[in-house]
């Protein structure tokens, strides 16, 4: 692209030695006009491109290529969504809030399946990743509030010799 625009100035500048500055600035004109119409040609053919990633159940099943479904977990489904991004997944989740703790349901293209059991279990992986985290962070907890019982039955003890000692 850079070599076009380099071949269109250096043509242009050719022509303008013999071009008066009126018709040199119309050449421009029409220059940047047809530049702003392939800018906004490609941005429109960006945006015609399928997205991938969380969607409405409609939208999948407009897809025509049915629909399976997978029940998940609660926790990471920002992480899932990178994931599908990752491997161009469409996916919809819906929550069953009928029963007591809401399941949560994952809708995916039925053609998708291969791929989705490789996004799906790089997902548990990042789930269990994060289960062992947040057990880090109670066993943390469980330390700190232990050490405070120390510390308060040392200072039990302290005063108690202090007491005597008097």
């Amino acid at each position: 692209m850079e070599e076009e625009v380099n071949q269109r100035v250096v043509s242009l500048s050719f022509n303008a030695g013999r071009m008066t500055a009126e018709v040199a600035a119309r050449a421009m004109a029409g220059f940047i006009a047809a530049e702003h119409q392939k800018l906004n040609q490609h941005a429109a053919e960006r945006s015609d491109k399928p997205k991938h990633g969380k969607t409405t159940i409609g939208k999948l099943m407009d897809q025509d290529a049915g629909a399976e479904k997978v029940e998940i977990e609660n926790t990471g489904l920002k992480n899932f969504d990178k994931i599908a991004r990752k491997y161009h997944i469409d996916y919809a989740i819906k929550k069953d809030s009928g029963e007591d703790p809401p399941k949560y349901y994952l809708f995916f293209k039925a053609r998708d399946k291969d791929v989705m059991g490789m996004a799906f279990k790089e997902y548990m992986d990042s789930v269990k990743k994060q289960k062992e985290k947040e057990s880090m962070k109670e066993k943390i907890q469980k330390n700190k509030e232990k050490s405070k019982q120390l510390d308060m039955k040392r200072s039990r003890d302290k005063n108690r010799h202090q007491e005597r000692s008097l």
